[in-house]
């Protein structure tokens, strides 16, 4: 990490998943369209060629179902007087057996990584656990975080409601 580099970490737990077996949520989940869509700044997003799983640095400890990588460019339309109202980021996707792994590239040299996963409440609800680890410009990371914060409240709201059909 560079001098100039912050970053921090930071766990999210959706509301309860009802009524849906723990299979459908998985793959409800996986539907890279369906996760995209959940973002509440989302303008478009296109798909991109994958990367070749050979060139692409896979975290250490993540265990994937295939040898695949999915890439997207995601446009947000974002109001934030530092790095403006358009954000263009790549999202990178690799599918595990309990839900998926996402490296968001975005400008200014902010990268999130993050793993999201199906868990078993214990009573037959299920909810979708997000473990991110951020890296941002020093200077950014306050403010990065806070927005992460936010807005990962209304995605992972999006989530527990368009995968349980609430």
């Amino acid at each position: 990490m560079g001098f100039f580099e912050g970053s921090f970490k930071m766990t999210k737990v959706s509301p309860a998943i009802k009524g849906l077996s723990r299979e459908a949520a998985i793959a409800k989940l996986q539907d890279k369209d369906f996760f995209i869509t959940c973002d509440p700044h989302l303008v478009s997003y296109d798909a991109n060629p994958d990367p070749a799983w050979g060139s692409y640095d896979v975290p250490k400890d993540l265990k994937p179902l295939a040898q695949r990588v999915q890439s997207y460019t995601v446009k947000d339309k974002y109001e934030n007087p530092i790095m403006g109202s358009d954000i263009v980021s790549t999202y990178e996707f690799i599918d595990t057996a309990d839900g998926f792994f996402v490296r968001v590239r975005s400008p200014m040299g902010t990268t999130m990584e993050s793993t999201f996963s199906v868990r078993d409440k214990g009573n037959g609800d299920l909810e979708v656990v997000q473990e991110c680890d951020c890296k941002c410009n020093k200077a950014l990371s306050s403010i990065v975080k806070k927005d992460v914060d936010k807005n990962y409240i209304i995605i992972h709201e999006n989530l527990a409601q368009r995968i349980g059909g609430n």
